[in-house]
């Protein structure tokens, strides 16, 4: 290899610049890496800043977050080495839950698509098979709230909650024979604020586990306080 390793001495600030440059790179915030690391955003800063160093441990879970090579992290060489965003294990797997998820939906609208097709050709005089393309919106919509139980977030569950609750409402008022079928929406509004409240109130609870966590582990907490 080219590069050198530096000493001790140099070690934060060398560091500190490798940190800066590889998480740009990403475009990822100062929370986003601690979120990752699950260590706080203060800790981050001060490892910018080069008033600490992150443990090997860390440095390497950092690199593999980065695409790099643990040696490169203490190399003097950081803006020679490119990042290998291509490599990086975390991007694979967001690409890979991603594809996923869009074949699940693609499905569900090929069903949809099937169910048109075929019931127009059996049943010609039959004009709402159409309505299947209007249904594979929430079907759509609890598919992916499925797989985002699983592997995504909160905030994007509360989009796809309130998609449902909304397109749900629109089915029932497209299929239901009456006059009155628009009253279908008010039942949304209760329910969309229902579905506000539980993401606020899951909110609340996971900054409560953070919370307790860091009491459980104190040992942890003075490891970052010295860092």
């Amino acid at each position: 290899m080219l590069h050198f390793l530096v000493v001790e001495s140099d070690c934060k600030s060398v560091i500190a610049k490798n940190i800066i440059y590889y998480r740009k790179q990403l475009n990822m915030t100062q929370a986003e890496l601690a979120e990752k690391l699950k260590y706080s955003d203060k800790a981050i800063s001060k490892w910018e800043r080069g008033d600490a160093i992150p443990d090997v441990v860390v440095l390497t879970q950092m690199a593999s977050i980065f695409g790099v090579d643990l040696d490169i992290m203490c190399s003097k060489h950081w803006h020679e080495r490119p990042i290998k965003k291509e490599t990086s294990p975390s991007t694979k797997k967001h690409l890979k839950h991603l594809l996923i998820s869009l074949l699940s939906v693609g499905l569900v609208w090929l069903v949809a698509t099937v169910v048109f097709v075929f019931g127009s050709m059996i049943w010609p005089n039959f004009e709402y098979f159409w309505m299947a393309f209007i249904y594979a919106i929430p079907c759509s919509a609890i598919v992916l709230i499925v797989f985002n139980a699983i592997w995504g977030r909160r905030l994007i569950a509360l989009v796809l909650v309130s998609i449902l609750v909304w397109t749900a409402a629109m089915c029932l008022d497209l299929s239901v024979p009456i006059d009155n079928s628009f009253l279908f929406f008010i039942i949304g509004v209760p329910l969309q604020i229902l579905v506000f409240l539980w993401y606020l109130l899951m909110y609340i609870m996971k900054d409560k586990k953070r919370i307790s966590i860091k009491i459980k582990n104190p040992r942890r907490n003075k490891c970052q306080n010295q860092q």
